[in-house]
């Protein structure tokens, strides 16, 4: 199964140009009474925010909700829920929490972005559990983003994408074609490649899936990231520019709730 993408580029562009506006919640209370259905609504939560994206859900039914739950000592605990109908080829939604450039940025202070041959560390600790209502196509994951300048503002496009699946579910895969298994941080992972087209742009997708499932990792995503650049598919003098986690969600029915999720920059 093919992760179709292009469409979310698009939206994410419109999504940016749109006016919203941030909630300042931190008691658990306040963030559940919000309207966090919204499409793109976000919740912000500095130097992270909290973004209901739901970028493929144009030609889709269904509906999707991301909320805060907490924030304390540096980690966030969060929810998605979601019910989408449809194909069942095609992502429909990414609830997912945000640090850095996501066609601009939203909060200050993120230490991002980091150059690759910089010698600094990203490194993200994340526990999850999955509910599942009815049988849901989707994936647990990050997806972190490249450019080649170190102030990407919301109309530069990156030049690549790295995708890190920790948990898929019910078939679920990700763009391209697999390329080889590869070990890294004592995990293994396959790692497909990938491309983007849109109109106006393009880029390049890599994808690292874990060959198990697992719901709570701590992943050193520079080593991930140096993993391409020893293999020449990435330049060393990318700049990291985004780590953002959550869930793709492609059909079903159920609920991605995270009880810790954090990312160091060095």
């Amino acid at each position: 199964m093919k992760r179709v993408a292009t469409p979310r580029r698009l939206l994410a562009l419109a999504a940016a140009a749109a006016v919203t506006t941030p909630l300042l919640l931190a008691p658990q209370a306040a963030a559940r009474a919000a309207d966090v259905c919204a499409n793109f609504n976000t919740v912000s939560i500095p130097p992270y925010y909290l973004n209901n994206n739901v970028w493929g859900a144009k030609n889709a039914s269904g509906k999707e909700c991301t909320w805060l739950n907490s924030y304390r000592g540096g980690k966030a605990n969060w929810e998605t829920s979601f019910d989408w109908t449809g194909d069942r080829t095609s992502v429909k939604a990414y609830g997912s929490i945000v640090l850095g450039w996501h066609w601009g940025w939203k909060e200050k202070n993120t230490k991002l972005p980091v150059r690759l041959n910089s010698g600094r560390k990203v490194t993200s600790s994340w526990n999850f559990n999955i509910t599942q209502e009815r049988p849901t196509v989707m994936n647990v994951a990050y997806d972190v983003w490249f450019h080649t300048k170190s102030n990407p503002d919301w109309q530069d496009q990156p030049h690549d994408e790295m995708m890190v699946w920790l948990n898929r579910q019910n078939g679920a895969g990700p763009l391209g074609t697999k390329r080889e298994t590869v070990k890294v941080g004592g995990t293994s992972w396959d790692l497909y490649v990938g491309k983007i087209v849109n109109p106006s742009s393009s880029w390049n997708v890599y994808s690292f899936v874990r060959t198990a499932n697992t719901n709570g990792a701590t992943t050193d995503l520079t080593a991930l990231a140096n993993t391409l650049v020893s293999k020449r598919l990435l330049a060393n003098t990318s700049y990291l520019t985004s780590v953002e986690a959550g869930t793709e969600v492609f059909t079903g029915k159920g609920k991605l709730s995270t009880s810790s999720y954090s990312v160091s920059v060095g």
